[in-house]
């Protein structure tokens, strides 16, 4: 599966079908409006033409990239202190048709750091 960022600069390729996202509402994630669909570092291929800037905060476990050409958040890895066998690629950077096949969990990342349904 492809998707890429909106200029096309950052390309990712995944090995695997998507079959789960998770929408979460902490205050960054909610902010970005990301739909997070998580594999091992090994099982995506990410092809930038251009860098990518990246973004921590909070308790500083991972990184978000953004094309700096067209600014779009294509995925997150872990930094030094995170969990380096889990990465997230956000599933806005594919077609639409693969959104709509896939089941989204939504994550209660402001209060609760629970599950729940919508």
């Amino acid at each position: 599966m492809n998707g890429s960022c909106h200029c096309g600069n950052v390309t990712l390729v995944l090995k695997q079908k998507i079959e789960l996202v998770t929408r979460c509402n902490c205050s960054v994630c909610y902010r970005y409006g990301a739909a997070w669909a998580y594999f091992s570092p090994k099982d995506v291929f990410i092809d930038s033409k251009v860098e990518t800037r990246t973004y921590c905060y909070g308790d500083k476990h991972i990184d978000f990239h953004h094309c700096v050409v067209c600014g779009c958040l294509t995925h997150y890895t872990p930094t030094a202190i995170g969990n380096v066998d889990r990465m997230a690629v956000n599933l806005t950077m594919f077609a639409p048709e693969v959104m709509e096949q896939v089941h989204v969990r939504y994550f209660d990342g402001a209060k609760s750091w629970t599950f729940y349904e919508k």
